[in-house]
């Protein structure tokens, strides 16, 4: 009786075994699938618009010299991923090679971690490729040969040789290195994606060692063995299954858009991410950007850029940006590869360096190639694209229940409006009633269904050209105070109409506004770069903040890049601007008493910020407020809020301290029970991260934010301390914390 249990018992465990076993194994199958056209384009929503180039180090030759123990440069790569990073860089394509592996591959292994570590500091994502068709088939590992002066790419070499790719069974050997590689970064949120086989069927047509004639396959042999490998490199990515995108690119001329060869249909129906060389101009790289948008998948250029051919960053890369096109420019830095010379100089002697460079943007002590390229690149890397494929979510604010309880408790964030609105500025009046205004869009815009999260930069910014000011007696309930302000009510549109009549408004602008009370009338100051430069400096006539407005400075407001006020004790008005210069007003607002003088922090940083400067007084002391960006890089980490004490106003003032991570261009104010609060609101480049955490996050990588869209208030921490130092910080951690992102060091 007990045998036949067990019996039964043994055939019930092998049969669940076996099911368990065949689920498992279909659940694996399943995952090493293709990516699906919706997963493709949830991963890269999450991404800035992508820029960078293809990337091998001034002083290494080709892939091998760059990896291989005796040549391997960690600190030029510092040095030259810095330099990218500081332009809008944000993402590299890296080649790796099957030899530096095989011949030392704890080595190799530890070289491309070094890598990693010095891409992630500067905020650089790569995307590793494995396989690499192009030039020398030849490969040797150990010291590599000297360039061959003035000529293009001499002693780049394909991975793998010519010895391995013609050779089915040898192909087979590489498996181990496919995998190893893959498996031991395939969770590494440092990676971006894998290319796995850079043009693999490049015939070559003896191009490569400098005129060298050593044979290449025939180029129908070399299609049908590049494909037989590429084939097999899918399949040895799909078992390992990575957290990130596989990809081959297409490349040459693009009668792949139309009549794919076999190849080329491969890797567009297998890609994960759809990818692409283009050496040509504009006309024709929109085309192949059009045809390509029927996959619905992602695009990436993983080259482009011969000045020479007519594929120039002017021509091209505001395509990329328009389209959502990720951008690889080929080459970052002239060195010894030897790209700022054309192709052309295989067969045609050169003696000199061209006039004009085929590649690269840096020459070899890092000064630009072209200057205007780099402004170019900076200027496109900072403002996001709004091709997304879906629409994001917008968050509701918090519940009344939540918001009373949190003003209580006073220990939280508490997001308190929504609506598309930056620089948000909280102020009360004397009978204690709250005031809120910032930088927001004009109400009638269209475009809050396709881009909620607008950053309000570049051609496609929602920013309006009126002052929308909401009122509460609660900080939950707010009331619109109707035709508040606009760039009409300024001085410029009375003193330069013919600004406003030749600019359509839908370009106005209207930047920053603060509402300070006077004490019997409101005093509004903003800035506004369109359709006239110049701040305006408003009064208004009554004891709510609405027109008509009067103008006492006039013209001689001039040009102030985010205007403040500040009342001193003795009842003088003082103007803030820029960061950092301030000048006491006279009594009527009608001018300056005296010259501007420049305030700012004393130590290492000469500067607050580079925007939203203000200052309070604050237990004696006066408090200077600036905002800038973690990382000293426009649009690249977190936008925090920083300050500096004085004795006097016009110092000198304490070395920079820390307030709060995401809290940039905010407003420390008081609510009625005397608790201290900052304003806080959306400003990055992606959709808002989860909290969770974020303390250790490195966020260098683009401009990223925990805020909502709309208005969050954070608690602050406001005493003076044994030692009679003013402290200011942001109670919760993740505010409180300056990131790993963040260049300057506190004591803390």
């Amino acid at each position: 009786m007990v045998s036949k249990n067990i019996n039964k018992v043994v055939v019930l465990l092998i049969i669940l075994s076996g099911f368990f076993m065949a689920c498992t194994n279909q659940n694996q199958t399943e995952q090493a699938k293709q990516w699906s056209i919706e997963k493709a384009n949830s991963w890269y929503d999450k991404y800035p618009f992508l820029v960078g180039g293809n990337y091998v180090p001034a002083s290494a030759i080709n892939q091998l010299e760059m990896w291989q123990e005796d040549t391997f440069d960690p600190e030029r790569i510092d040095f030259e991923l810095r330099q990218a990073s500081e332009i809008g860089m944000n993402t590299m394509r890296v080649f790796l090679h099957d030899l530096a592996w095989k011949q030392d591959k704890e080595g190799f292994f530890n070289r491309v971690d070094q890598f990693l570590t010095i891409a992630d500091i500067h905020g650089i994502k790569p995307m590793f490729v494995i396989f690499d068709g192009v030039w020398n088939p030849y490969p040797k590992a150990g010291k590599q040969p000297e360039p061959v002066p003035h000529v293009h790419n001499s002693g780049w070499v394909q991975s793998p040789g010519r010895e391995i790719l013609e050779n089915s069974e040898k192909q087979d050997e590489l498996k181990e290195y496919v995998q190893a590689v893959l498996s031991r970064y395939k969770d590494d949120e440092r990676v971006l994606i894998w290319d796995l086989f850079n043009e693999p069927d490049n015939s070559n047509a003896g191009n490569f060692g400098g005129g060298s004639k050593e044979p290449e396959m025939a180029p129908e042999e070399k299609l049908e063995r590049a494909l037989e490998l590429l084939q097999k490199a899918f399949t040895w990515a799909r078992e390992v299954n990575p957290s990130q995108p596989l990809t081959a690119g297409v490349w040459g001329a693009p009668t792949w858009l139309q009549e794919p060869d076999s190849i080329e249909k491969f890797s567009l129906e297998n890609s994960d991410i759809i990818s692409f060389h283009s050496y040509d101009g504009p006309e024709s790289t929109q085309k192949m950007v059009d045809g390509l948008k029927k996959y619905k998948r992602p695009l990436m250029c993983t080259e482009y850029m011969a000045r020479t051919a007519g594929s120039t960053f002017e021509a091209i890369l505001p395509i990329f940006h328009k389209n959502r096109v990720a951008a690889y420019n080929w080459g970052l830095f002239s060195g010894k590869s030897q790209t700022i010379y054309p192709w052309e100089s295989w067969t045609k002697e050169y003696t000199a360096e061209p006039e004009l460079w085929f590649h690269d943007v840096f020459r070899e002590d890092g000064t630009p190639y072209d200057n205007k390229e780099i402004r170019l690149i900076k200027s496109l890397s900072g403002v996001p694209v709004t091709v997304l494929s879906k629409v994001p979510e917008v968050a509701k604010p918090d519940n009344r229940e939540t918001i009373e309880a949190g003003l209580q408790a006073h220990d939280k964030s508490l997001f308190i409006k929504d609506g598309w609105i930056r620089d948000p500025y909280i102020v009360s009046n004397d009978v204690g009633e709250y005031y809120l205004t910032g930088t927001t869009p004009l109400n009638d815009d269209d475009w809050k269904n396709t881009d909620p999260y607008n950053i309000g930069l570049g051609d496609l910014s929602c920013v309006g050209w009126k002052a929308h000011i909401w009122k509460s007696k609660d900080l939950i309930d707010w009331q619109p105070v109707e035709n508040a302000f606009s760039l009409k009510d300024g001085i410029w549109a009375k003193t330069h109409p013919e600004s406003f009549e030749e600019t359509d408004p839908s370009k106005w602008l209207l930047w920053a506004p603060e509402i300070h009370w006077t004490g019997d009338r409101w005093a509004l100051v903003h800035t506004s770069p369109f359709p006239h430069s110049g701040a305006n400096l408003s009064l208004s006539n009554g004891a709510e903040p609405v027109g008509p407005w009067e103008n006492p400075m006039g013209e001689k407001i001039g040009r102030r890049h985010d205007p403040s006020l500040f009342k001193d004790d003795d009842g003088s008005w003082w103007l803030i601007w820029g960061a950092t210069q301030i000048a006491k007003l006279k009594p009527d607002f009608s001018g300056f008493e005296g010259e501007p003088i420049k305030i700012g922090p004393s130590g290492d940083t000469k500067n607050m910020g580079h925007e939203g400067c203000l200052i309070m007084k604050i237990n004696g002391k006066y408090v200077l407020f600036g905002t800038g960006w973690s990382t000293g890089l426009m649009r690249r980490g977190t936008y925090n809020l920083y300050y500096a004490v004085a004795d006097k106003i016009t110092g000198p003032y304490s070395e920079r301290k820390f307030v709060g991570r995401f809290l940039g261009h905010g407003t420390p104010f008081k609510t009625k029970d005397g608790n201290w609060w900052c304003t806080a609101f959306f400003n990055a480049n992606v959709p808002p991260l989860d909290p969770a955490g974020i303390e250790d996050d490195n966020l260098i990588f683009t401009a990223a934010s925990i805020n909502q869209r709309g208005t969050t208030i954070v608690p602050l921490d406001v005493f003076t301390d044994d030692e009679g130092e003013l402290i200011i910080r942001a109670k919760v951690s993740e505010y409180a914390t300056p990131g790993p992102d963040e260049a300057q060091k506190f004591d803390e």
